[in-house]
């Protein structure tokens, strides 16, 4: 009985050590290194540094896009001081010579809107009846030849006032119809505004028509 005791004592202590001395599945051996582990570590060092260059690549763009827009206000704000500046403040020949010269332009040029441009439909006394007769005038007519002449140009007050020799071939839109002429003295009452010197009155008015 003793020798089967002991043959039983020294199958356990042989199972216990062979347990003991087997690697565990799963387990690593000590210094070994994990693949994944390795290889996430470069991903996550390379990508921080990417997103951190996106967001300094993405403020210059703003700031300079304000700088532009400060730029333009300035330029326009530069513009409107220097028109100020060109406008002469006190009437004289040549600026008499200047809006006579586009109100022909307008004319011949066929331009209703370069023509009424010369005339200021906030100080004009019965603007709106003037506008639908020159609207009336053109559509009338299909060109205009003009020819003019400033006999006189005085200041009266605030005002400029010129005189002018004119005359006008106006061709008309029927091809049965005869080119109409016309001669005669035109009185032109000017004044300074916002947009530099305008007609505020002309004598007689049927003239364009």
């Amino acid at each position: 009985m003793k020798r089967t005791f002991l043959a039983f004592i020294s199958a356990f202590l042989f199972t216990a050590t062979s347990l003991a001395q087997s690697p565990c599945s799963g387990s690593s051996a000590p210094g070994a290194s994990n693949p994944s582990s390795q290889s996430a570590s470069p991903s996550a060092t390379t990508t921080a540094p990417t997103a951190s260059a996106q967001t300094q690549d993405q403020n210059p763009p703003d700031q300079s896009q304000k700088d532009k827009k400060k730029d333009k206000k300035k330029k326009k704000k530069d513009k409107g001081s220097a028109d100020d500046i060109t406008v002469p403040t006190s009437f004289s020949d040549a600026v008499a010579q200047d809006v006579i010269q586009q109100l022909t332009d307008g004319l011949e040029g066929h331009s209703e809107r370069l023509m009424l441009s010369t005339f200021d439909d906030n100080k004009m006394d019965g603007y709106l009846n003037f506008e639908d007769q020159i609207e009336a005038f053109f559509q009338k007519y299909d060109s205009f030849r003009v020819h003019f002449r400033i006999s006189q140009a005085t200041t009266e007050g605030d005002k400029g006032v010129v005189l002018v020799d004119i005359e006008m071939e106006e061709i008309p839109r029927s091809a049965s119809s005869q080119p109409v002429r016309k001669r005669d003295q035109m009185r032109f009452e000017m004044e300074r505004g916002k947009k530099g010197w305008k007609i505020v009155d002309l004598r007689p008015r049927t003239f364009f028509s």
